[in-house]
C-alpha cells in the first residue's frame, strides 16, 4: 500500500497516511493509526476542498469513526494533500502487498 504524509484540521504535526483503493462512490479514503479520512468524488456528499475527518482515535480510527455521530467532523482539505492521495492510490497492476497485485 501506498502512503502519504499531511497534517489535517487541526493536528499538530503530519503524520503518515494509508491511501485505499477508490471506492465504488468515488469517495477518497486516507487511514492512519489515530484517525481516518473522507474526501469527495462527484458522487457523494462530501463537498468539494472539504474532508471528512474522524476524531482522534487512540485504539486506531475505522470506516465507522467517519460518521459524524461518532465525532467526525468537515475540515478543510489543502490541495497538496488532495494532489498526493490522488497519485497514491493504487491503479490495476500495482502491487499492493507481498504477493497481493491491485486488479
Amino acid at each position: 500500500m501506498k502512503k502519504i504524509t499531511a497534517k489535517l484540521g487541526t493536528m499538530r504535526k503530519a503524520v503518515e497516511w494509508v491511501v485505499y483503493p477508490p471506492q465504488n462512490d468515488s469517495r477518497i479514503i486516507i487511514q492512519s493509526d489515530t484517525y481516518i479520512a473522507a474526501f469527495a468524488g462527484p458522487q457523494n456528499a462530501i463537498p468539494q476542498g472539504k474532508c471528512l475527518l474522524s476524531k482522534r482515535q487512540s485504539g486506531g480510527a475505522y470506516f465507522v469513526h467517519l460518521s459524524p455521530m461518532c465525532g467526525a467532523s468537515f475540515v478543510d482539505l489543502p490541495d497538496d494533500v488532495l494532489a498526493a492521495a490522488l497519485a497514491a492510490q493504487p491503479k490495476s497492476g500495482d502491487p499492493v502487498g507481498p504477493g497481493v497485485v491491485f486488479a
